[in-house]
């Protein structure tokens, strides 16, 4: 039997209740948590839970994920002193990896070009990368990414995660409801 990641006995708030889960080495599990407003705050909550950063009483992490966070820039640094993709490599990710090889099969980019130049994907796909580069255990999103490449992320995680490793799909869309492990759907408690 495969490894025990995470384990939830679920996971409950006086507004919404996730159902129980487990999360085992090599699996893909998708949180639906539907689109709107509430969906950053209990990302956010989520995320915590998930990285060790926050206990909850229903839910062992006996491997705290990572989080893939997104690139962010401060208007000063991107206006004056723009981060290029080598520097945020240096910074970000274990350098010896393949992973820091792939983002450079894009043709586009190289260690000169600035971050804040390159298309939301290919930020998405940097951050994903550099991730990867450090460990195989994730919780990610695919916000802001329109239909092809989220599912060119979501295809990513899937196939690296085969070879050992896990990921936590946190998501407000359906889409990937058949091509998971497990499809956690969050309730509402109240309305």
């Amino acid at each position: 039997m495969k490894e025990l990641l995470i384990e939830s006995k679920g996971i409950s708030t006086n507004e919404y209740f996730i159902p129980p889960f487990e999360l085992r080495e090599g699996e893909l599990v998708v949180l639906y948590l539907y689109g709107g407003p509430h969906f950053q705050g209990i990302k956010t909550e989520l995320v915590n839970i998930f990285t060790g950063k926050i206990k909850n009483e229903n839910v062992i992490v006996t491997k705290s994920l990572t989080y893939v966070d997104y690139f962010r820039e401060s208007k000063f640094r991107r206006l004056f002193f723009p981060i290029r993709v080598g520097e945020y490599l240096k910074k970000r990710a274990n350098l010896e990896s393949e992973f820091i090889q792939k983002i450079y099969e894009i043709p586009w980019i190289n260690k000169e070009v600035k971050i804040n130049e390159l298309h939301w994907n290919s930020k998405r796909l940097l951050s994903l990368y550099a991730t990867f580069s450090k460990t195989k255990y994730i919780v990610f999103e695919l916000a802001g990414l329109g239909p092809d490449d989220a599912k060119e992320n979501y295809d990513i995680v899937r196939n690296e995660i085969k070879n050992g490793g896990a990921a936590i799909l946190v998501d407000w869309a359906e889409d990937m409801r058949d091509n998971c492990d497990k499809f956690i759907t969050l309730e509402w408690l109240s309305v």
